[in-house]
């Protein structure tokens, strides 16, 4: 009897408990099985219309209609995009229309692929995405068509208004009337039709409707900095003009050749420089009774300085001289006072150009002395050690 006492009956709470597990159990499927439902009803009733989360050419569309969005698209897409491009460069503008490049965009197809893209997925993942708020991301771009040929055709119409070749730095001398005129360098202008047309394309699809057209400079050759000085010589006038491009700095008196030995006239340029020059005697008739060879100093022949011409073969000097008095005298050099001509010497450079004219026709030499003749040699050491 003891031990029927101790048993304690446990087999009723058992059944119990299991039952109301049960309860809950069917209770959470019928909720669920209800929520599932209203939430499939709540799918179907969406039908043909946009699912959730959807961006069309970056404007949420979500929960339109296929004609919402197609107005949609109209009014703030194709009607902006319908507008010009201007094209720019300087003052210049020019208008690109898109109807000429026969841009279309097909906003029906775009519309019919965002909505499959929404509406493509399972039943169960569009419950589970309605049902927890977790909305897949559908966003379609723009896809466009146009005629790029057209847009090439006008860009290079375009270009042929923009482009220039460069110019070159130069100078022009009228030997007649002893005018020096200058042409200033100019960079040339090319267009970069490829980076132009990138820019364009953008611009067709974009808010901003003006671009600037990709150009690039194009160096000349001959600059403005080959021509830092010119030498102007009149020999009937006696002068030295020396000019920075058409310029005018300063105008010395000079010497010329004698009309038995005349300055060439002509375009020319200087070829070296000698600082403090020695003379070696040329063994001319002239100079038959100076010494071998002078020391460089005041009273050396070609002065303190002397400029090398290419004229009359290099044997044309632009060189000092001890007693220095303008007219006809040299064999041929173009002379000038010491201290002018180290003045000179330190304003031009190797390559200057120098032009040699007459303001009045140089008279023949007299008959005794018989015809003319080239420069002679000015005795100019090319070696001076």
């Amino acid at each position: 009897m003891k031990g029927l006492r101790g048993r304690r009956k446990r087999r009723p709470l058992a059944r119990g408990s299991n039952r109301w597990a049960l309860w809950a159990l069917a209770g959470a499927a019928l909720f669920l099985l209800f929520l599932g439902t209203v939430t499939a009803y709540a799918d179907a009733r969406q039908r043909g219309k946009m699912f959730p989360n959807t961006k069309v050419l970056g404007m949420d569309v979500s929960g339109m209609s296929r004609e919402e969005v197609l107005n949609l698209l109209r009014e703030n897409i194709v009607a902006p995009l319908s507008e010009p491009v201007v094209l720019r460069f300087g003052e210049r503008s020019w208008e690109i229309k898109p109807a000429d490049l026969k841009l279309h965009i097909d906003l029906e197809a775009l519309v019919d692929r965002a909505y499959r893209l929404g509406w493509e997925r399972s039943l169960w993942e569009r419950i589970y995405r309605r049902l927890f708020a977790r909305p897949a991301e559908v966003e379609v771009g723009l896809e466009y068509t146009l005629d790029e040929g057209a847009l090439r055709a006008k860009l290079a119409t375009i270009a042929r208004e923009i482009d220039r070749s460069p110019r070159n730095a130069s100078l022009d001398f009228d030997f007649k009337t002893g005018k020096l005129s200058y042409t200033w360098a100019r960079e040339g202008l090319k267009m970069d039709q490829e980076v132009t047309l990138q820019r364009i394309l953008e611009a067709l699809l974009a808010k901003e409707r003006t671009v600037e057209a990709a150009v690039n400079t194009v160096a000349p050759s001959v600059t403005d900095d080959r021509f830092k000085s010119v030498i102007v010589v009149d020999v009937m006038g006696f002068t030295l003009k020396l000019y920075n491009k058409d310029s005018l700095v300063k105008t010395y008196p000079v010497a010329v050749g004698t009309p038995k030995y005349p300055t060439p006239l002509g375009s020319y340029r200087i070829i070296r420089k000698e600082k403090n020059p020695v003379w070696i005697n040329p063994n001319s008739d002239w100079s038959r009774n100076m010494p071998p060879r002078i020391e460089p100093g005041p009273n050396n022949p070609l002065g303190l300085r002397a400029l090398v011409t290419n004229a009359g073969g290099g044997l044309v000097l632009i060189h000092g001289t001890p007693n220095f008095a303008p007219g006809m005298r040299s064999h041929g050099c173009i002379r000038m006072s010491n201290a002018h001509i180290v003045e000179l010497y330190e304003l031009v450079e190797v390559g200057t150009p120098v032009f040699i004219w007459t303001s009045k026709p140089i008279p023949p030499p007299p008959p005794e002395q018989g015809p003319v003749e080239q420069p002679e040699n000015p005795g100019l050491a090319t070696d001076q050690g």
